[in-house]
């Protein structure tokens, strides 16, 4: 497995993903399975040796193609039977003598390519029509994303599995004034109600309608509501932070950044509602980690948002301005309403677990491994 997102992305849903199945994996080595991890370091705690786990250290190269022959050069020296690439399989050799198997998260550049970097975009769209007929199996994380991958890439349906990602074990609910008190020392600051998201800011995440309903909202919420708005600095954030100026918010918008994995919990557990109104996810961590938190939830209910949060959140439409200042009202005002929404947040999040995502992962390279 190419297992260098799990250290270069960590804290991105991609990330996440490849940390947690290479974590997972490498547990279930022995009966009968090898594991063979490429990263440019032991990922996690699994820094210990292993039975039947090995790491090959990668480092990135500019010629890709220098470093896709090294890592083909030590499978072929490993006699591998399949190759997994997690993060939607970009820059895969176009010499790979035994199976492959890509995750293939979704097609966000033919669906908004006009939300991507342009070098992604170019990339993306140029190499995954040969990755997608190329690979024996894709993986994908929700039936929407399948869906889209059937559309926009002319692949069958027996050639792609779901098999849903989940939150990592770390969300659990921790006391709401103990995590108020930590951001406030930690990151500097403080407000109640405390309204969050958490994710990029990238156009299609919709986080422009999400300062305008919290604006619209503040007669309601009181003059010491804050929006704390947790992501990588990007171009898009000083757009937002004009759009909060011009709104008369910017007292009461926080953007720390980036915030470490291991600070998350604290982030989610600090909120009265977790709000994300993203236009297009191929699945959409945040939303199951606040829910996983104890924490209300509202989503848009746009592309696999629908089926990923389920019963477990407040849905609205993704243009809807109205419809989202008037959630966010009544999750903060009615404890009624908030109490509720928690519970059903964390029983619909309980049908996500990693453990079952790993056993199904071996079985669909078990499948491809028989059918070659």
């Amino acid at each position: 497995m190419d297992a260098r997102g799990a250290v270069w992305f960590r804290g991105t849903g991609i990330g996440t993903y490849t940390y947690q199945l290479v974590k997972g994996l490498a547990r279930k080595a022995g009966h009968g399975h090898e594991f063979l991890f490429f990263s440019p370091e032991a990922v996690g705690m699994m820094t210990r040796k292993t039975p039947n786990v090995g790491w090959v250290t990668v480092t990135e190269n500019p010629d890709w193609e220098v470093e896709q022959t090294h890592m083909v050069q030590a499978m072929l020296e490993a006699d591998v039977d399949l190759y997994h690439m997690p993060q939607n399989g970009l820059n895969l050799p176009r010499e790979v003598p035994f199976p492959v198997v890509v995750t293939l998260h979704d097609v966000i550049p033919y669906v908004l390519p006009q939300t991507c970097n342009p070098a992604f975009l170019r990339r993306f769209l140029t190499q995954m029509p040969y990755i997608a007929e190329r690979a024996d199996m894709l993986i994908t994380v929700s039936h929407y994303s399948r869906s889209d991958i059937m559309r926009h890439l002319q692949i069958p349906p027996e050639k792609i599995t779901v098999i849903y990602a989940a939150p990592e074990p770390t969300y659990v609910p921790l006391p709401q004034e103990p995590c108020r008190k930590f951001l406030q020392e930690r990151y500097g600051f403080n407000g109640n109600p405390l309204i969050l998201y958490v994710g990029g800011f990238s156009l299609r995440k919709n986080v422009s309608l999400l300062l305008r309903a919290f604006a619209a909202s503040q007669t309601e919420l009181g003059a010491k509501a804050i929006l704390v708005m947790v992501g990588r600095p990007t171009p898009e954030v000083e757009g937002l932070l004009k759009l909060a100026r011009a709104l008369k918010m910017e007292e009461r918008v926080i953007c720390p950044g980036y915030v470490p994995v291991r600070d998350l919990p604290q982030f989610y557990s600090a909120a009265d509602v977790f709000v994300y109104p993203s236009l297009y996810e191929g699945f959409g961590m945040p939303p199951l980690e606040a829910m996983a938190c104890g924490i209300p939830t509202i989503t848009s209910n746009a592309a696999a948002l629908a089926e990923v949060v389920g019963g477990g959140a407040w849905q609205v439409e993704p243009y809807d301005q109205v419809g989202l200042a008037e959630a966010i009202i009544q999750v903060v005002t009615d404890r009624k309403m908030a109490a509720q929404l928690r519970q059903k947040g964390r029983d619909w999040v309980r049908r996500y677990a990693w453990k079952k995502a790993v056993m199904e992962t071996i079985l669909a390279y078990e499948a491809v491994t028989m059918a070659n």
